[in-house]
Parts: structure tokens; C-alpha cells; sequence
């Protein structure tokens, strides 16, 4: 798997639960992959440290002024909350009984979608005027033979 956190992967541990997850979905997989290498960047720590820490006050503390630190600087809920997803499923991987509990300002927001909408029908038409058509494939008739040949193996 090629990427800046690939070799997260070096660790079983993040292999295993790599893997695991690819196995529903290689989208979420990766994702969370590079979620998960992020937040041990930012915060100079990496999967296995975590996972020591995990359930102490100091990592509950530390992990919320990281949260509260990304909302100040204006990123948005939806973003924000990934990474709360991604050490939850690293925990229940690993049997680590813990449960991130921080809310999130706008968690289920979606700033970038906030103004969209459903083109009208006028709009839609004008789209679709304006669209050039696909060069049509030249069709050759196939030979006799063939035809036979094809109807032969479908009988």
C-alpha cells in the first residue's frame, strides 16, 4: 500500500487491523490508515503508545484540548470527528475497552455541502444542451460465419 503512512503497516498490530478493515472496505481501510498516522504525527506518539495510554486520564485530557485545539482552528466537525472514529475502531481492535466520549461542535455538519442543491429543471436542460455528444462507434456488420457461430454456442 503505497502513501505517506504506509509503513504503519511495519507494526502486525496496525497490519492486522489494517486488514481487517480492508476487508469490508479498502476506502475506509485507508482512510482510517492515514487518520491514524496522522494523529501520531501531530501529536509525536505512535499506534502502540496509544494504545498504552489509552485509558488514562492524562491520554482523556489530551485528547480532548486536541480536539478543542482542532475547532479553534476553525476545522469542521465532520473532519474533526474521524478522528475520534479512527482510535475508537484502533481500541476495539485491540481489545482496549475504551470509548472516546468528547462532543464535537458540528460532528454531523457538512460545511462543503451546505449549498448545494438539486438543479431545477430549466438549469438541467441548459446542462444538458450544452454537453457535446459522444463520438458515435463505427458498427461492422459481422460476417456470416460468425453469426453462426455465436447462435451455435447460445443453442
Amino acid at each position: 500500500m503505497p502513501g505517506k503512512y504506509a509503513n504503519l503497516t511495519n507494526d502486525p498490530d496496525v497490519r492486522r487491523w489494517f486488514e481487517n478493515l480492508k476487508s469490508r472496505s479498502i476506502i475506509t481501510a485507508t482512510v482510517y490508515l492515514r487518520c491514524l498516522g496522522l494523529y501520531c504525527d501531530l501529536n509525536q506518539t505512535t499506534p502502540k503508545q496509544i494504545l498504552e495510554k489509552a485509558g488514562t486520564k492524562k491520554f482523556k485530557n489530551d485528547f480532548t484540548d486536541f480536539i478543542r485545539k482542532l475547532e479553534n482552528q476553525g476545522k469542521a466537525g465532520s473532519y474533526v470527528v474521524k478522528f475520534k472514529k479512527v482510535l475508537n475502531s484502533w481500541f476495539a481492535y485491540n481489545d482496549v475497552n475504551v470509548k472516546l466520549k468528547v462532543n464535537i461542535a458540528g460532528e454531523y455538519d457538512a460545511p462543503t455541502l451546505r449549498e448545494e442543491r438539486v438543479p431545477s429543471k430549466e438549469e438541467l436542460d441548459k446542462i444538458l444542451r450544452m454537453a457535446t455528444p459522444r463520438k458515435l462507434r463505427q458498427t461492422h456488420e459481422p460476417d456470416v460465419s460468425k453469426r453462426r457461430t455465436i447462435r451455435h454456442c447460445y443453442s
